[in-house]
């Protein structure tokens, strides 16, 4: 997956000895994996998304296409 750049959204859940960190990307929604660590969540999501663009050529190359900043998903925060 080399040269594309994504966005991933890391989620602390528990406490403790307890605690991981659940990871996603903004780009592949449904690719969702955890780790014990950032960096085992990071590596695990890392082998998730390459599984995941080849078995879906079409959604990286999506990815790759994308050229204009007003068509990148936007993040943002909101208070209710």
């Amino acid at each position: 997956m080399a040269g594309i750049e994504i966005d991933i959204v890391i989620a602390p859940e528990g406490e403790g000895k307890d605690k991981v960190y659940s990871i996603s990307s903004i780009q592949a929604p449904n690719v969702v994996t955890q780790g014990n660590t950032l960096e085992q969540a990071k590596a695990r999501l890392r082998e998730a998304l390459e599984l995941y663009f080849e078995e879906m050529p079409e959604a990286r190359e999506a990815l790759i296409t994308i050229e204009k900043e007003e068509n990148l998903p936007l993040i943002s925060r909101m208070l209710l």
